[in-house]
């Protein structure tokens, strides 16, 4: 079933027609060889596994829950490497996520998933951030033509030739959180990767 699905991702994702922003901030992280953390809603998803083009792997980190085992398998067909664990209690990757960061390696994390609520931010992404000393980079998308699942994160499923937009928004730099309280920094990058999906519905509507 995963490779049906990992079909499908491609399909959808390679006959739409693209509208990049942003992208010059992973190029400069990725040729200066710095590690980051890349953080997006569970409702984008889909398309996250071909958005991905650097030859260094992502490592994604995926919840011990069915729905999160399953998209372990997804995103495996395409060459990145999966993580167990989660952003919400206990948090048991959280140290190898941290010694892959510091060894130079980049990560996934889905900060409200594997249930939500829907985009609220885990701050386990800030402790994380702040013990590697790491940069977060957020992405969504926007379609003009999709549906979305009743599921408890809406998921937009997107169908195949389309027009969308992606956004790389300006990272939320490990010098900007690490003096903020929890509170403050978990706000800071979900309205960045809000921000992201509102520039890229706004270009889409132009």
């Amino acid at each position: 079933m995963s490779k049906i699905v990992s079909i499908s991702i491609r399909l959808s994702y390679y006959t739409t027609k693209w509208t990049v922003v942003g992208e010059n901030f992973p190029n400069e992280y990725h040729e200066s060889r710095r590690p980051f953390i890349v953080c997006l809603w569970h409702d984008r998803l889909m398309l996250a596994p071909c958005v991905w083009k650097w030859k260094k792997p992502l490592h994604v980190l995926a919840s011990g829950h069915r729905d999160g085992r399953f998209i372990a398998r997804v995103v495996q067909n395409f060459s990145m490497p999966a993580l167990y664990g989660s952003t919400g209690k206990g948090f048991s990757a959280a140290k190898k996520l941290v010694q892959l960061i510091r060894k130079g390696e980049y990560i996934a994390i889905i900060p409200d998933g594997p249930r939500g609520p829907r985009h609220k931010l885990y701050p386990g992404v800030i402790a994380i951030a702040k013990l590697a000393k790491a940069d977060i980079l957020t992405y969504s998308f926007c379609v003009k033509r999709y549906r979305r699942l009743s599921s408890w994160d809406r998921f937009i499923v997107v169908w195949p030739f389309n027009r969308g937009v992606m956004v790389w928004n300006k990272p939320v730099r490990y010098d900007d959180i690490k003096d903020l309280t929890e509170e403050e920094a978990v706000d800071l990058v979900e309205s960045r990767i809000n921000e992201a999906s509102n520039e890229a519905y706004r270009i889409l509507s132009e």
